[in-house]
């Protein structure tokens, strides 16, 4: 049977992995591509052949940038969750609500630059979903710690 304090436990656990899984996935996929993302050609209306060689190699590289960022924060997540699980450290369900709303935040800036002022429409939904992800974890990480 599984007891109350073990669910609080498992619910944050799984939320904060699965908002650090979403931050891994956007850094492989932003790592290991050889060109950038359809709505990357959408907002710049030009095809990636079509874009000349220095441009194609300034966006790969805030691309590699970019991933390095999202991979590294996830790893960070990950690591943090897994720390918490073994002890109970009062700061890190905070420390991982603040740098994941950061990146969470940034991403979403990003998303609404290049939505307002191209012809791009990046996922938004995917840093919303993030950022819930991440506070729904928050909630149940700090109710765990209160575990008499």
């Amino acid at each position: 049977m599984i007891n109350y304090w073990n669910m609080k436990n498992l619910i944050g656990n799984l939320c904060t992995y699965v908002a650090a899984g979403l931050l891994l996935s956007y850094g492989l996929v932003y790592l290991f591509r050889n060109s950038f993302m359809p709505y990357h050609s959408d907002a710049v209306s030009l095809k990636w052949e079509e874009v000349n060689e220095a441009t194609r190699f300034l966006i790969l590289a805030l691309m590699r940038a970019t991933a390095g960022g999202f991979i590294s924060l996830s790893f960070t997540i990950i690591f943090l969750q897994y720390k918490l699980s073994t002890q109970r450290v009062s700061w890190i369900p905070v420390l991982i609500l603040i740098i994941g709303t950061i990146s969470m935040l940034c991403s979403a800036y990003a998303t609404i630059l290049v939505s307002e002022h191209t012809p791009g429409h990046p996922p938004l939904v995917v840093a919303i979903v993030g950022e819930l992800i991440l506070i729904v974890g928050f909630i149940f990480n700090r109710k765990y710690q209160t575990k008499p």
